[in-house]
Parts: C-alpha cells; sequence; structure tokens
C-alpha cells in the first residue's frame, strides 16, 4: 500500500525544466558571463571557454582562421564568392588544426547542461524485451540475396541493355560527393 501511495505522488512532482524559459548562468565557477537564452548558445559558450584544446580552420585563399567550420564555409561562400561545389571542393581538403584554448576556464567538476534528460534504464530495457518478443512472434522472412549487387555509397549505379550483350552495370561517383571527406 505505501508503494503505491509513493508511486502516486511521484507522478504529481513537476518534472525539472531543462532550459528555463527566462534563460540562465553558466554554472562554472569564476566564469562571469551574461545570462544565455537557449540552450544553443551555451552550448557555443561552453565549446568555446570550457574545452581545453579547439580546433581552427583556416582558409586555404587567403590565410583566414575561423572557430568552427560553417564560419569557414560562410567566409568562402560569401567573401570569396566561391559556388557550392567549389566550396566543397576546398572543405574537403581543410583540416582543423588543434591548438590550446586561449580563453580556457577548467569547469572544474561541472559538466554541460544536456538537451534531454537520460532514458529511464528499466523503460528502455522493458521496450527492448518487448520488441525482441514480438521479433519472435512475428518473423519476417528475407529474399536470398546471394547473387546481388552491392553498391557502395559514393557511387550511383546504372543499369542498361546492350543489344547482343544484355544487361550491363555502370558504376559512377555520386554527383557532389567528397571522397576525402569522412
Amino acid at each position: 500500500m505505501a508503494q503505491a501511495q509513493l508511486t502516486a505522488v511521484s507522478f504529481n512532482i513537476k518534472k525539472r525544466e531543462y532550459w528555463l524559459p527566462e534563460g540562465m548562468r553558466c554554472e562554472v565557477e569564476g566564469c562571469e558571463n551574461p545570462i544565455f537564452s537557449s540552450l544553443s548558445i551555451y552550448i557555443k559558450h561552453w565549446k568555446a571557454k570550457h574545452i581545453p584544446v579547439v580546433p581552427i580552420y583556416q582558409c586555404s585563399i587567403c590565410q583566414s582562421r575561423f572557430g568552427r567550420r560553417c564560419e569557414l564555409t560562410r567566409h568562402l561562400r560569401f567573401f570569396h564568392h566561391l559556388t557550392v561545389e567549389d566550396t566543397n571542393a576546398i572543405l574537403c581538403k581543410v583540416q582543423p588544426e588543434q591548438l590550446p584554448n586561449m580563453h580556457y576556464r577548467d569547469p572544474g567538476d561541472v559538466l554541460p547542461r544536456q538537451a534531454k534528460p537520460r532514458v529511464n534504464v528499466e523503460a528502455r530495457e522493458a521496450a527492448r524485451r518487448q520488441r525482441e518478443r514480438y521479433a519472435a512472434e512475428h518473423k519476417v522472412e528475407f529474399p536470398n540475396l546471394v547473387g546481388a549487387i552491392t553498391v557502395p555509397r559514393d557511387k550511383v549505379a546504372y543499369i542498361f541493355d546492350v543489344p547482343g550483350l544484355g544487361p550491363r552495370l555502370q558504376l559512377k561517383a555520386k554527383p557532389g560527393w567528397c571522397p576525402e571527406y569522412k
């Protein structure tokens, strides 16, 4: 009986807000920053101030340096007036340089806020067991794939019929695919 009452009471507890509408401050001691109005702005702050080593992306045309890849992309497109294809070709070759963060402030034992709460482990396991039971009860027969053609994700397959020779397969690179960028 006591267990049932505890369960009923726990459902009446208001869930914790993960980002308050009026904004929140950084929880690291000594970090003197204004209130962050959104989680995305807070995450940018955390990456700029509380990570000891940061990636730096350098423009291969003018040697300008940027803290984020998207800033380099914007720079190439709007400062150098490059097309999307030319921008992607340059970005494929850019490797970030890892430098010490000159604005680094040690967060100590404070962890960055997360957007979503952790999933209830018991509920996740119960759902997994339920899916496994369903899969065991509802078997799905897959076709025999012996002799099937496998196409890499960076290629496009063209199948065409050659008179006198029969069907032929041709693999070509996907348009806009950048093989060096992983």
